[in-house]
């Protein structure tokens, strides 16, 4: 090809390319089968997906729980946040929120100051689409956008807010630059019925177990917007995925279970068997529930309730904290979401 014909034509790999689902290592056959489902679920991991339940249902727990899965079963996507998580959560590329777009967004807003609503409109909607195409495509390439109180950034009461012109831009832009967003929302009527519903590929419901408050179900269901009635209808049959955020997890940090009172006194016989084998040196969850079934008589529920009983702060039961190990709820910090705060209205 001659020099001045190289930046005539682009031969990057385009949709049609991919051939096969890049995978993190030492993934077990389960969890590769289970990578292979959630890629086909999202589109090849890219579109729009809300996180919708009442307070305490889940939200921020999947929000956490399918992040850090699809960055350890997909280590070549980049992982964006809008809130700091905890260190046990591990590596992301960065924060996405109005604070570190303020700059960029206080041009775009300055660019539509003094004009008529109608023109303001339109010059915000450009100015989204070209940071997009620019900056935005840098930033959000091969990326999962995790958005912890997404009606902020599309709030139907602020439809000239220039951070919701940038993330209708995204939305509209979500395939070409290759983005997976997840945002949670307790109402979708909240959301702009212009830059956001229509947008919509998939509605996640969650549901939390009364008996077992740290198991959950979520319901994920791919929807689509209709104008007319100005609803979200289902498009598929729901698939469910049951996630218990209370579980130790050996993938999560080093794995370990560790001891944290030598002298805290077992008040039953199961804790009396479980803090045993941890002070012997047991700090791998299957290998403790191996030896139990095996060499003991307790089940593995047996044992992992006498684990979170020991660890957790669990609803209706007082907390012992005698024991710490990972689990999704340490990988981020539960009461940080309703403390973000940004000062930044561009638009008004």
């Amino acid at each position: 090809m001659k020099a001045e014909e190289q930046n005539l034509f682009d031969e990057t790999a385009g949709y049609e390319d991919e051939s096969s689902i890049q995978l993190g290592v030492d993934l077990t056959e389960q969890e590769q089968r289970q990578a292979s489902v959630l890629y086909r679920l999202f589109n090849e991991l890219w579109g729009l997906c809300i996180i919708v339940g009442d307070p305490g249902q889940g939200k921020d727990t999947f929000l956490n729980y399918i992040g850090y899965t699809l960055k350890r079963y997909f280590p070549d996507k980049r992982l964006l946040r809008d809130e700091k998580p905890r260190r046990l959560f591990g590596n992301y590329a960065g924060l996405f929120n109005e604070e570190t777009l303020a700059a960029d967004l206080e041009i775009m807003n300055d660019a539509a100051q003094g004009i008529g609503i109608t023109q303001k409109d339109k010059i915000l909607e450009k100015a989204a689409d070209d940071w997009v195409t620019d900056k935005g495509t840098a930033l959000l390439h091969n990326s999962v956008l995790l958005l912890t109180e997404f009606w902020k950034y599309v709030y139907n009461r602020d439809p000239h807010k220039s951070i919701n012109k940038t993330m209708g831009a995204v939305h509209k832009m979500k395939r070409h630059i290759n983005t997976l967003i997840f945002g949670c929302v307790q109402l979708p009527t909240d959301l702009d019925k212009k830059t956001c519903l229509p947008w919509i590929d998939w509605r996640v419901t969650c549901s939390r177990s009364r008996h077992d408050t740290t198991r959950y179900i979520y319901f994920i269901e791919k929807v689509r917007y209709d104008r007319r009635r100005d609803v979200l209808v289902s498009a598929s049959k729901p698939m469910s995925i049951p996630v218990d955020a209370g579980k130790p997890r050996s993938f999560i940090g080093n794995g370990k279970i560790i001891l944290k009172k030598p002298n805290y006194k077992p008040e039953n016989e199961e804790e009396r068997i479980v803090l045993d084998i941890i002070k012997a040196g047991g700090d791998n969850y299957e290998e403790i529930v191996q030896y139990l079934e095996e060499e003991g008589d307790m089940s593995e529920i047996e044992t992992l309730a006498t684990l979170k009983e020991l660890c957790l702060k669990l609803i209706g039961k007082r907390p012992k904290f005698a024991i710490w190990y990972p689990c999704y709820y340490f990988t981020f910090n539960s009461r940080s979401a309703p403390q973000i705060k940004t000062s930044f209205r561009g638009g008004d």
